[in-house]
């Protein structure tokens, strides 16, 4: 059965007969129209949100009621993939497989980047089909809401119609911290929209190495500048996430150093002297902490020497003694698996779980393809290498969190959302960021501004494709494929070509 691929129980394939297969593969495009209204009310920034505070008596209450395996499950997170079935619909019994058998308590990602039928999901697809999960969830296993995390990262890019903000090397050019408010808020009321309640973003590692594939998605290499940044984008996901339903919970990552990689290539190994690592790593999350981020998400690979996944001192003494961290903390994809597979920093799956769990305040490990870190989890604390009160410490975080967000008592989609998703009031904040971040380093002979009457060559083959403009986390993590091209956004976007034309009239 595809959609329960990565499951290590040798019962599942029995569970049920396979699906009969008729999809071809070939995703197509939502057909959802998007209709939003020209504009809604919106309040001004606020000079902070709300953030995490003490645990809840109730909170503690419920973790002491679950069994060992509810706790492990909450602690898992799964990749929507393996929901999905060979037709790219949802997978009901594979569903039911990981609320039963797993008690998992949280999903992520897209199903348009793990085999869903259409290419961009509209919020009333997404929606619906994280609606179903809810249900599920709320009727099966543990019978307590699942959260699900998406990288949000540019306004809800992975949602069809709602707004693609610049990426925040842009956004950080504009060097106005109301734009990265703007593009956050709208983020998280579009993210919601689609029946997701946590935001894996702002990114707020410093852009050192300018060799790395990851330079562009971060508010630059000044500290104070990507602090100032990253304060307001958290205010903009999150503001009162406690009260208010058309906000996110906001994820600071990745924790600590990833931006500069020796030689350039992701997850290379960081070298960075203990004193630049505090003085300029570390204010950008640490501004985060300060206006209240209610997540946080380690980074991949190993800084001087010390896997961060397993560290003691990165995840525990720095994030939450040093810094004071109170949110919850989510490894980033497979981070603890990969310390045996790819890092060699643990002999086998076994140790790197109780490394990750014996030394570090991680709550939820993002597995994300299988049940790898809920069995062997299991394991080590039926036989006491983990101690039942490490499990709650890390439940209480992550329950916190979704009553914080209302889904003990609204736990499905808000559908009146849909109707602001891609307003023009939006499309027309994140042309004002855009304005604002081209920035202009040279003018000889005051060849600018242009005459719009004069002969000009515009060359290459990048000015009249809209996803080659919009670069990564456009509608897939890398942008759309050669197969989809521009086609894929409906006539949502704009090209370089499209802006002269509209300017010159010709």
């Amino acid at each position: 059965m595809v959609g329960l691929e990565g499951a290590s129980s040798s019962n599942v394939a029995s569970m049920t007969p396979a699906p009969v297969c008729i999809w071809d593969g070939i995703q197509v495009n939502d057909p959802e129209p998007i209709s939003p209204i020209p504009a809604y009310a919106f309040e001004a920034m606020p000079q902070h949100s709300v953030g995490p505070g003490s645990i809840d008596s109730d909170v503690m209450h419920m973790v002491r009621r679950l069994s060992l395996k509810e706790k492990v499950g909450q602690m898992t997170q799964i990749e929507v993939g393996q929901l999905i079935d060979c037709n790219g619909e949802l997978n009901r019994t594979a569903v039911e497989y990981w609320i039963d058998e797993w008690k998992v308590g949280s999903f992520l990602e897209t199903p348009a980047n793990h085999g869903g039928k259409y290419n961009w999901y509209s919020p009333k697809s997404f929606g619906a089909f994280t609606d179903a999960v809810q249900k599920i969830a709320l009727e099966r296993g543990s019978k307590i809401p699942v959260i699900w995390g998406l990288d949000s990262v540019r306004g809800a890019n992975y949602v069809k119609g709602a707004t693609i903000f610049p990426a925040g090397i842009a956004t950080a050019a504009t060097f106005n911290p109301q734009f990265a408010y703007d593009a956050g808020r709208i983020a998280a009321k579009d993210t919601r929209a689609a029946g997701v309640h946590w935001a894996f973003a702002p990114i707020l590692d410093l852009a050192v190495n300018k060799l790395w594939s990851r330079t562009y998605e971060n508010f630059g290499e000044d500290p104070y500048l990507a602090s100032k940044m990253g304060a307001a984008s958290v205010n903009g996901y999150q503001g009162d996430y406690k009260h208010d339903r058309s906000r996110v919970a906001a994820c600071m990552k990745h924790f600590i150093g990833y931006g500069y990689p020796f030689d350039g290539s992701d997850r290379a190994n960081r070298h960075i002297a203990a004193h630049e690592l505090l003085e300029y790593y570390v204010p950008p999350f640490k501004a985060a902490i300060d206006a209240g981020v209610s997540t946080a998400m380690e980074s991949y690979g190993v800084v001087n020497g010390e896997a961060v996944t397993i560290s003691n001192y990165y995840l525990r003494k720095l994030l939450r003694e040093q810094l004071g961290f109170k949110g919850m903390l989510v490894t980033d994809w497979g981070e603890i698996n990969s310390q045996a597979t790819m890092y060699k920093t643990a002999k086998d799956l076994t140790q790197a779980t109780l490394l990750a769990l014996e030394r570090t305040s991680i709550d939820m490990s993002m597995v994300a393809d299988d049940s790898s870190f809920a069995n062997i989890t299991v394991g080590l604390v039926k036989r006491g290498a983990v101690s039942d009160s490490r499990l709650d410490e890390s439940v209480a975080r992550i329950l916190q969190l979704k009553k914080d967000l209302g889904l003990f008592k609204h736990p499905f989609t808000d559908q009146a959302l849909a109707s602001t998703v891609g307003s023009a009031q939006d499309i027309e904040a994140a042309r004002d960021a855009v304005r604002e971040s081209v920035t202009l380093l040279k003018n000889s002979d005051n060849i600018l501004p242009l005459n719009k009457y004069e002969k000009v060559l515009f060359v290459g083959p990048t000015l009249n494709s809209t996803r080659y403009m919009g670069g990564g986390w456009n509608i897939h993590w890398q942008g759309p494929s050669d197969a989809e091209g521009d086609a894929i956004y409906q006539g949502f976007g704009d090209t370089v070509i499209k802006g002269v034309q509209q300017v010159t009239g010709t």
